[in-house]
């Protein structure tokens, strides 16, 4: 009779086990794919591109608009993986900064290619590029690591305008949004020889956000670890890997800077408090920016003005300029 009991509970215990991990792969499947090629945004480019968020229709993307640009193929840091980019020169001696765009996003998005118009047009040399599986980048297997592996590519940028353009470590940031802010800041926490980053919207804690977006899409956070298995046995992607908070970390005194706005409904701001918290026991370079009620990577439509001068101002303490 024990027997049977141990038997049945025993089977019980493998059908549960089976029925969460096939849930928690259905889920991981459905959140984890990525959209591919740029979608509205597809025919955006460096010298003529639109504002497609309704929120923002009215936007003057006007004075942004970057008409000499370089179409280049960039290897990720990992190889195998080649990167779609564009090169947007600035004055002859200026610094350069490496931008990384959000999930399903690509460098043809607005928000990225406005961020980017600031910085040209005070004199600054831009590097766009799509992660691998957006834009025009090479597909890996369709689905987002959330910064885990993408921050190779980001690296992979940083490593490009260092081996083709000629830069030194100390005259190249770099500058991310949501999924591209936290990806942009393991990048740095990776790499000590990245010297300076200007995120926007940035998550925190990665076991934090994925609970948050399984409660955004109406499922239960419970399903949180069991994603993450699924991860390493259908991608080999390890969701636990790395961290944002590796930027304070490992910042040894290099200059962070974090605009997010205090309204923003898709990561929410006490992700960036978090980062302060932690910056504020490891003593790290960090600068903080939340414009109250300002939605998520909404500061530079809302605010660009002050959002133009915070950034400009910012890449040009922290990096260093050449002699033409």
């Amino acid at each position: 009779m024990k027997r049977r009991v141990v038997v049945i509970s025993a089977v019980l215990v493998v059908v549960l086990l089976a029925g969460y991990l096939g849930i928690s792969y259905v889920v991981y499947d459905k959140l984890s794919r990525v959209t591919y090629g740029g979608g509205d945004d597809a025919k955006n480019t460096p010298a003529s591109f639109v504002n497609t968020y309704e929120e923002f229709a009215g936007f003057n993307e006007t004075p942004y608009l970057m008409p000499q640009y370089e179409t280049v193929r960039i290897p990720s840091r990992q190889p195998g993986i080649g990167l779609a980019g564009w090169y947007i020169p600035g004055k002859a001696g200026a610094p350069a900064v490496v931008f990384t765009h959000g999930i399903n996003g690509c460098k043809c998005a607005p928000n990225v290619l406005t961020a980017a118009g600031m910085l040209h047009r005070n004199g600054l040399n831009v590097l766009l590029f799509d992660l691998r599986n957006h834009g025009q980048s090479d597909i890996d297997n369709g689905r987002t690591a959330i910064g885990n592996k993408e921050y190779l590519d980001t690296l992979g940028a940083w490593d490009w305008l260092i081996a083709q353009k000629g830069f030194e470590p100390a005259q190249i940031g770099l500058y991310g949004q949501s999924l591209g802010a936290g990806t942009t800041l393991i990048a740095f926490g990776e790499e000590p020889r990245v010297a300076a980053t200007f995120v926007d919207s940035p998550y925190a804690d990665l076991k934090e956000i994925m609970d948050e977006e399984l409660a955004r899409n109406h499922y239960p956070t419970i399903l949180a670890d069991g994603s993450v298995v699924a991860a390493k046995v259908v991608s080999g992607d390890d969701l636990l890997a790395h961290s944002p908070q590796e930027a304070i970390d490992n910042d040894a005194g290099r200059p962070i800077f974090i605009v997010h706005g205090t309204g923003d409904q898709r990561i929410n701001v006490h992700h960036t408090q978090q980062l302060m918290s932690l910056a504020l026991q490891d003593d790290a370079n960090l600068t903080t920016w939340m414009p109250h009620g300002v939605g998520h990577v909404s500061a530079e439509f809302d605010l660009p003005q002050e959002y133009e001068r915070r950034l400009v101002a910012f890449f040009n303490q922290a990096l260093a300029s050449q002699d033409p």
